[in-house]
């Protein structure tokens, strides 16, 4: 089991998007959910220095334990409305992050996560289980150039 611990402002979009899933409805909330996702191996500082520093910015962590901290120590995750959010957000904190992480790592985030990288850090839009009932999210309708 993961023990997620929360930071920064409250998201609010989770419950009521997962409720939607388990009822196989894609809510609209996952097209306008933009997921930053930093392994911790990636931090050129602490990580409650890190968290210090992003403490306004919507989010959640988590150190793994066994057999997860095999392949990665742990991720902060970032939660955004736009892409232009998330990759202006990326922008003021690259000096904080490695340029690159594992292969091991690499491989688990693509796997598991099904993510796309901006150098050691990866996206994807919704949760990864929501692919499974709705298709891989890179072929999601962009909700907010529809509305």
């Amino acid at each position: 089991m993961i023990e997620w611990k929360g930071f920064g402002k409250r998201w609010g979009k989770c419950e009521e998007c997962w409720l939607a899933y388990e009822r196989r409805i894609q809510h609209e909330n996952s097209l306008n959910c933009y997921k930053l996702g930093i392994p911790i191996d990636a931090l050129k500082i602490p990580l409650d220095q890190f968290l210090n520093i992003v403490k306004d910015v919507p989010g959640k962590y988590a150190i793994f334990g066994f057999p997860l901290n095999l392949l990665s120590k742990g991720v902060i995750i970032f939660y955004f409305d736009t892409k232009e959010e998330m990759e202006n957000f990326i922008e003021n904190i690259m000096n904080y992050i490695k340029s690159e992480i594992s292969f091991r790592e690499k491989k688990f985030y693509d796997i598991f996560v099904n993510t796309e990288w901006i150098g050691s850090m990866n996206w994807r839009r919704g949760c990864p289980e929501y692919d499974k009932k709705f298709g891989d999210w890179r072929g999601w309708r962009n909700h907010s150039k529809e509305t």
